[in-house]
């Protein structure tokens, strides 16, 4: 009997795009959580256990929650998601904090998951989800939706009837205020109907063919197994051993691709770029995991020169007759860093003081314009 093939709806985005990415993964160790993933579920971990005493994060700063120390920008950021768990709570008068969640449960694939706020109530349903990283998400996300159709389901099984009126939000200390998404039972039962519900039976095919594209492919475990990440290759294998040309030899193998060749490669450059780098951080996880890679080791990274006292050399190299105004530069901070100096209500000024130049041409995607 086949294992159950569990879907997170964090991943939705990649198996939707790409169902056959599923079973593709199967039996690829995951890489373990990095400091900015486990700093997020501390920073979770934190607005709940706020919220449950009616402490303040604050509170919580130098001390260790879930084996992360809490800054204080943790707990800022603990204190933003539980300002947003008292909004839901205050708005519908009713809340549940990582509320657990499922779409479906089979023999053969089950989706579910925990949303961090869901509040019902009034005809109204709100999910919202705290995001600590810094690449931007969209309250219309697959994962917002999946939770909200989980929400839905859960109070059906209570006689509570479909809400009329959903709310996405999402809250992002790194991006500003709280975003959302409105929308209508009947748009997300069609999203069900239409794009997850397909998706959801096509994870499940064998021979269900890849589809690779920048978005999916960015942390798909497969990457380093797909059939249709190597076909980024397939130009370039028909030519001469790359590895035995020099420089003029690799450029007479460019100039010979014709513009149709070129423009494939250009298309396909992301998902390789992406798949060569998977294949590197595997290499590694092998290497360390006590495996051999035939030619290849852990090696120091490129040593730089530092002070190994800036006071002590400032000094010497004063005595020995350089000017200090020589030996300490000082410049300008960035207007990015001028914004986190400012704080949120003064960052608008910033816009006023700077001008936006670029440093020249680079190759990109040519927009079209419609007749």
């Amino acid at each position: 009997m086949e294992q159950k093939i569990i879907l997170r709806p964090s991943a939705a985005s990649r198996w939707i795009a790409c169902p056959a990415s599923v079973k593709l993964s199967v039996g690829i160790p995951e890489q373990p959580s990095g400091e900015a993933a486990q700093i997020g579920t501390a920073i979770h971990a934190l607005a709940e256990l706020c919220f449950k005493a009616k402490s303040s994060p604050a509170d919580y700063v130098g001390k260790e929650v879930e084996g992360i120390t809490m800054s204080a920008t943790n707990a800022e950021y603990a204190q933003l998601h539980l300002d947003e768990i008292k909004r839901v709570r205050d708005e519908l008068g009713h809340v549940r904090v990582e509320q657990y969640v499922t779409i479906v449960d089979t023999d053969e694939v089950k989706l579910g998951g925990t949303a961090d706020v869901v509040g019902l109530g009034s005809g109204k349903l709100i999910v919202s989800d705290l995001k600590s990283g810094k690449g931007w998400v969209d309250a219309d996300s697959a994962q917002l939706k999946i939770y909200a159709l989980g929400a839905i389901r859960s109070a059906a099984k209570n006689g509570i009837p479909p809400p009329g009126q959903i709310e996405l939000r999402i809250v992002q200390p790194h991006h500003g205020d709280v975003r959302s998404h409105s929308m209508t039972y009947k748009e997300l039962w069609d999203w069900y109907q239409n794009t997850l519900r397909p998706a959801i039976v096509q994870v499940t095919v064998d021979d269900a063919q890849p589809n690779p594209s920048d978005g999916a492919c960015q942390y798909c475990p497969a990457k380093v197994v797909c059939p249709a990440q190597r076909k980024g290759f397939e130009v370039l294998a028909a030519k001469p051993d790359l590895r035995t040309l020099d420089k003029e030899q690799i450029q007479a193998v460019m100039v010979s691709l014709s513009v149709e060749q070129i423009a494939d490669l250009l298309e396909r450059a992301p998902v390789v770029e992406k798949f060569i780098d998977a294949v590197r951080d595997h290499a590694v996880q092998r290497i360390r995991n006590g495996e051999s890679i035939h030619g290849w080791q852990m090696v120091p990274k490129r040593a730089t020169r530092k002070w190994t006292n800036e006071d002590a050399a400032l000094q010497a190299l004063t005595d020995a007759g350089l000017d200090k105004s020589k030996l300490v530069l000082t410049e300008m901070v960035t207007p990015a860093v001028a914004e986190k100096l400012l704080g949120k209500d003064k960052k608008a000024m910033v816009d006023e003081l700077t001008t936006k130049e670029s440093t020249g041409l680079t190759l990109g995607r040519a927009v079209e314009i419609a007749q």
